[in-house]
């Protein structure tokens, strides 16, 4: 699989029905003069782009922003970034109403909910606008395409990381998000199958959930720490590595206790380099934000189809280590929150 950066974009081209060109070329009739297609602006105006994030106070999304509003610029569309602080169904429905108040030619979005979220995208798509997910996904099928982090080998190289660092042997943890949310859950499933099919004297804990909170992460890792036969931890998102990180320095234990993390924040980086971490997990929050966006944008001027475009795409992430971080190829996978 292609591993994307910021000099290099890959984007099939899709050829489109005739009904959702017909939606996303405005057709309308005279009591309707707002073209869906320019995103609620005058015929010949830039179309709108919809993208609804979510927790952007983290700096992967703040990348990710990055990368779409680059695509935006290049491909002549108007990005509307909106996103909550937190991750919850609750305060992001709101967002995605207000976003298709603005009648965008396509959306992006990161599902926070993969079963509450359904009903809505697939409303937004059976009438007529495209919507990509990305990062997160849904239960059905029911958007154009979903592209996100291939978390099943991701989990599988983090597993192997950890393993490694503690001789092969001995008892970890496994801190996540929330239970049911499948890209996290996968994150998790890569993981512990590869502990169990490489690595019979490890011994998994049952998963931790810190429900995306960094507070709630380091509770559970300092009551985890109390352990003396704990010699590893594994956490799948950047809050929950956050506070993992804060309660092994917080008991004295850095270097005694392995941590495995994802994402890639400066912050982590550091902490890599001080011996905090012993790998991150990087993703490609930068691609997925201007892949999105291209996409649509694509599809907004007919150069591509729903016909070609596979429904599910992975992107593979990867392993920094202090082995390799300051290596050219691991500078792409660092998340650098200024564009």
């Amino acid at each position: 699989m292609l591993i994307r950066n910021k000099r290099s974009r890959i984007a099939p081209f899709i050829a489109i029905g005739a009904g959702l060109a017909l939606a996303l070329a405005g057709c309308t009739s005279p009591d309707d003069e707002t073209p869906a297609a320019t995103g609620g602006a005058e015929p010949g105006a830039q179309p709108t782009v919809a993208f609804v994030a979510a927790q952007m106070t983290a700096t992967y999304f703040q990348v990710m922003q990055c990368g779409a509003q680059e695509a935006a610029e290049k491909y002549d569309v108007r990005l509307d970034w909106q996103g909550d602080a937190n991750w919850d169904l609750q305060t992001q429905t709101p967002l995605i109403n207000a976003a298709m108040q603005l009648k965008p030619a396509g959306l992006v979005l990161v599902p926070t909910d993969p079963a509450g979220l359904v009903g809505t995208v697939e409303d937004i798509a059976t009438a007529g606008t495209p919507v990509i997910t990305v990062d997160g996904s849904l239960d059905q099928q029911v958007e154009l395409q979903n592209i996100r982090t291939d978390n099943v080998s991701a989990g599988a190289l983090a597993a192997d990381a950890l393993a490694q660092s503690i001789g092969e042997k001995g008892t970890v943890m496994v801190i996540a998000s929330f239970p049911g949310v499948a890209a996290n859950a996968e994150r998790v499933d890569g993981f512990t199958a590869r502990m169990a099919e490489a690595y019979p004297d490890v011994t998994v804990l049952p998963t931790e959930y810190s429900e995306a909170d960094q507070a709630k992460a380091s509770q559970k890792a300092s009551a985890a720490l109390t352990d003396p036969d704990l010699k590893g931890i594994y956490t799948t998102l950047a809050p929950a590595s956050a506070g993992a990180a804060a309660a092994i320095e917080g008991a004295d234990k850095v270097g005694q206790v392995k941590l495995v993390a994802y994402d890639a924040d400066p912050s982590q980086i550091e902490q890599l380099k001080s011996g905090v971490y012993e790998a991150l997990v990087a993703q490609d929050p930068y691609g997925l934000g201007y892949d999105s966006v291209e996409r649509i944008a694509k599809i907004v001027s007919g150069e591509a189809s729903a016909d070609d475009l596979e429904y599910q795409e992975f992107v593979n992430a990867f392993i920094i280590t202090k082995d390799n971080v300051d290596s050219e190829e691991a500078q792409r996978y660092i998340y650098k929150p200024t564009c």
